[in-house]
């Protein structure tokens, strides 16, 4: 359920805080103090969230989180100076991580940075059941040029006939009023979050004695009092904090039924259709995986549990790993069952508000995009809503299965590949096992019904796979016919050697030419790769250990961005590369390299993890995927495929000439 936490204090010298250290706490970020010229770092499990949110006049430097606050420490000069104001807010843990950073900029923008605040915001969630921000909020002012203006002003007052100085805020940022202000807006927009994705709960920043339910305060029980209750004496405190507890329990009890009472109200237009069994299945699924069950939080967990489980195949066997494993199994059973809850549930309760409509028509997760839009706007939405449900969701489909594919491209191929084997397989089998001729019609009768559509269905799977296959043909041409205008020999290259052109093309990002051949290009220098190898090197061990796992992704994100991890073409070519330079890298870092990829297991279809490259089988006219870990040089593959292809097409174009003479020839006779 949604908690509210709004807590507030004020970071000042007088404290003998400093905020290059609470910055640097709360970013993850290694921050340098320019007085002391010490550096501030503390390091964190899991790597914060940070914006800097501003007015737009505040300059430009305020953007940068370490020159920010050396300015504020610079600009403040007093002992006792206040140097920022500091908030902790919780995030409703219901909402998904993306939805909750939304809220929180959000938020900072429209309450703080709207009334002249530079907002530096920190998402933490260490702990998941904990998802909170720390938002560092600066104090003075800024002027409209983007200058440092003045938190107060000295104004003459008469007072008893004489006359006195007072100084004054130049902003309402320290009242009182200002703060409850705050706190009531907090409630507002979390609350519009969450009714706004599908939650009744609300949160309200009132005490539990302006709601009108007066909880009573503990007191200190002390050392001597507990003392006591373990000796089996009674102790006055213990027994006067028992009672309280006691009556604060009655309390929070009456508020949930409040409440209670509430969520009722706003849906009892609209019942969800959940059998009790049901009901108790979800809630056992909410607490084993930790989360709240909905249908974008399923999909959620599985892609993290495909990540998680890609990773583990990297490592080592060890039974630490197999217990991972072991767990991903068992938390995608609860997925699946969670999942087909939400699908049964969203029929019957379309067949109840929807009975004119061909819920058929509708895959699972769009009927369950539609209850769910229903259930949020307590509404039946139009025909035209639906259809809008069904094109976004297409959408979003297509956009997550080109994602996957333009980053898996050499996996892709080899599944299509291995799939069309395997339907021509079958269908010579059934075709032997019934004895049927396709050159003999007759034969035909030999087979029965069903297994004639069988290899129906075969033969179409196959038809569909080939356009498949096509199709990534048509993307390489498009993309080989941008690179290489002018090279005809470029519609001669197989389907892998296109990739090949393409992949050296992402990662070089510039064309091959024939000048590389003789002088290969280098992306990374010799110290970068094996700075990149350890890193991959302790991504892929994992499991043994976490904190320099989290350091190497960290180290890869931050000071190589530009390396695509999820693009396994990407990676190829890193390997390509480290082989020419294995010299100079040296054989450990080789190693930990092909530990890494998994080197000994590339070509099992299921290890399919990295890499490929082409070998052809005349007589079988089918081409073999696998990668080269063998030292092959890949800018001598590549010059051997533009041979290869121009060859082709040398003999292509005097095969056309030929045919074109000998239909002039034949013209002439006529």
């Amino acid at each position: 359920m949604a908690i509210y936490h709004f807590s507030n204090q004020i970071i000042s010298r007088k404290k003998q805080q400093n905020t290059i250290a609470a910055a640097a706490y709360r970013s993850g970020e290694k921050l340098v103090d320019e007085r002391t010229n010490e550096s501030k770092f503390y390091k964190r499990q899991v790597e914060p969230i940070t914006h800097i949110l501003a007015p737009s006049h505040a300059p430009k430097w305020v953007y940068d989180r370490q020159q920010l606050w050396n300015e504020v420490e610079k600009v403040e000069r007093q002992w006792n100076a206040q140097l920022a104001r500091e908030m902790n807010v919780a995030l409703p843990k219901e909402l998904s991580h993306e939805v909750q950073e939304q809220l929180a900029i959000e938020f900072c923008k429209e309450v703080f940075v709207k009334d002249g605040m530079v907002s530096d915001l920190a998402i933490h969630r260490d702990d998941e059941e904990n998802p909170h921000f720390h938002i560092m909020l600066t104090i003075r002012p800024f002027n409209e040029e983007g200058t440092w203006g003045n938190k107060q002003v000295k104004v003459k007052e008469v007072i008893n006939g004489k006359q006195q100085i007072k100084a004054t805020h130049t902003t309402d940022w320290n009242t009182k009023e200002k703060l409850v202000y705050w706190r009531e807006q907090w409630a507002t927009y979390a609350n519009q979050y969450l009714e706004k994705n599908g939650f009744p709960e609300r949160i309200t920043h009132l005490s539990n004695k302006d709601q009108g339910l007066e909880s009573l305060p503990t007191i200190h029980e002390g050392v001597v009092a507990r003392q006591l209750q373990n000796e089996g004496k009674e102790s006055e405190r213990i027994r006067l904090n028992m009672e309280r507890k006691e009556y604060n329990k009655i309390i929070m009890e009456l508020s949930e039924v409040k409440k209670e009472k509430q969520r009722k109200e706003r849906t009892e237009k609209f019942v969800r259709r959940f059998t009790p069994l049901e009901k108790k299945q979800l809630r056992e699924s909410a607490k084993s995986l930790r989360i709240f069950v909905n249908y974008e939080n399923i999909n959620t967990r599985r892609s993290q549990l495909d990540k998680w489980h890609a990773r583990l195949e990297f490592s080592q066997d060890s039974i630490d790993a197999l217990k991972k494993m072991n767990r991903i199994e068992r938390e995608r059973d609860v997925l699946d069952q969670a999942e087909n809850i939400l699908g049964n549930e969203a029929c019957r309760f379309l067949e109840k508000y929807y009975p004119n409509f061909n819920m058929e028509e509708l895959s699972k997760e769009q009927k369950i995009e539609v209850v769910e839009m229903t259930v949020t706007q307590n509404k039946r939405i139009s025909s035209h809503e639906i259809e809008k449900v069904i094109l976004d969701l297409e959408k979003k489909q297509f956009e997550k299965d080109l994602y996957v594919l333009l980053n898996n491209r050499p996996k892709f191929v080899l599944s299509i590949q291995k799939e069309i084997e395997r339907a021509e397989k079958q269908f010579k089998n059934l075709r032997l096992k019934n004895g049927v001729n396709f050159a003999d019609g007759s034969t035909i009768q030999n087979a029965s019904e069903k297994e004639l559509r069988k290899m129906q269905l075969l033969l179409k799977q196959k038809e569909n796979l080939n356009k498949s296959l096509g199709l990534l043909g048509l993307l390489y041409d498009h993309q080989l016919q941008v690179m290489y205008p002018n090279w005809d020999g470029r519609n001669y290259l197989s389907i892998e050697q296109k990739e090949f052109f393409v992949m050296a093309e992402e990662y070089y990002g510039k064309n091959i030419t024939p000048e590389d051949f003789s002088n290969p290009p280098r992306k990374y220098s010799k110290d970068e790769q094996i700075e990149i190898i350890s890193s991959i090197y302790q991504i892929s061990k994992g499991h043994r250990n976490s904190s320099r796992r989290h350091q190497s992704i960290e180290l890869l994100n931050k000071k190589y961005p530009d390396f695509q991890t999820d693009n396994q073409s990407y990676k190829h070519m890193f390997y390509y590369e480290c082989m020419r330079y294995s010299d100079e890298i040296g054989q450990e870092r080789m190693n930990q390299l092909q530990r890494a990829f998994d080197v000994q297991s590339v070509g099992k279809e299921e290890d399919f993890q990295l890499g490929h490259s082409t070998t052809f089988d005349s007589k079988s006219n089918h081409h073999s995927y696998s990668l080269p870990y063998d030292g092959s040089d890949f800018f001598s593959i590549l010059e051997s495929a533009i041979r290869e292809a121009d060859r082709k097409w040398r003999e292509d174009e005097l095969e056309q000439k030929n045919n074109n003479k000998s239909k002039r020839q034949k013209g002439m006779e006529r």
